[in-house]
């Protein structure tokens, strides 16, 4: 009778530990993070800092359409230039499906690594689970690992770290790694992820090996 007990109490005690993080979704609620990135193209190391923001445009029964805007960009000390803003239809997870004006899939291939992909059902530090985020018409799948490995104070505001894995379908698709620190709302607080064969359009053709970190504003 002793050991039901206890394993009814531990049970007990990890669903009241639990982080129920959703997908922030409010019209009137405009996210922003400040973010650098340290790249590597063609033998060449480059740094840039951007402003990145996440605000709901509209939502009904059809789809959700959430509007990102990349701005204040420099690259290597220099102003870089304004970037228009996108509109994307995203899932219930928060993932990019498609750019809304049916711009080429490379976008939404880039501003992924930026997005966090939320979990279905509330999480603890030492659970695990996958995920695969698939696009809405032509495009590159994307397989995510994630594991909770423990809570942090940042800044003030008690997080759950959430390490990453992920890697798009394809010989030449991009692979990334890094951790995210979510509030208990959900919000994203901070984020590191190093990502090799990153497709930046804006940038280009080809990819670039990165590290990108993000903190809120």
């Amino acid at each position: 009778m002793l050991i039901p007990l206890i394993a009814f109490a531990i049970a007990v005690q990890k669903d009241s530990d639990a982080w129920n993080l959703n997908v922030v979704l409010d019209p009137k609620v405009k996210l922003s993070w400040g973010v650098t990135v340290d790249a590597q193209a063609e033998g060449q190391e480059h740094h840039a800092t951007f402003q990145f923001s996440r605000q709901q445009k509209s939502s009904d029964d059809k789809k959700t359409v959430v509007t990102f805007v990349w701005d204040h960009m420099t690259v290597d000390e220099q102003e870089g230039q304004e970037i228009p803003a996108w509109d994307a239809v995203t899932g219930p997870r928060g993932e990019i499906l498609k750019l809304d004006d049916g711009s080429d899939d490379s976008y939404r291939r880039m501003l992924s690594p930026i997005v966090f992909v939320y979990p279905e059902k509330p999480v603890s530090p030492g659970d695990k689970w996958s995920y695969v985020s698939k696009p809405d018409g032509a495009g590159v799948k994307i397989n995510y690992d994630f594991e909770a490995t423990k809570t942090e104070l940042v800044d003030g505001v008690q997080t759950i770290i959430l390490a990453m894995k992920y890697k798009e379908d394809g010989a030449d698709g991009a692979t990334g790694e890094g951790n995210w620190w979510l509030s208990r709302v959900g919000r994203v607080v901070k984020f590191e992820v190093k990502v090799k064969n990153w497709v930046v359009p804006i940038a280009g053709p080809g990819s670039v090996d990165a590290t990108l970190k993000g903190k809120a504003l």
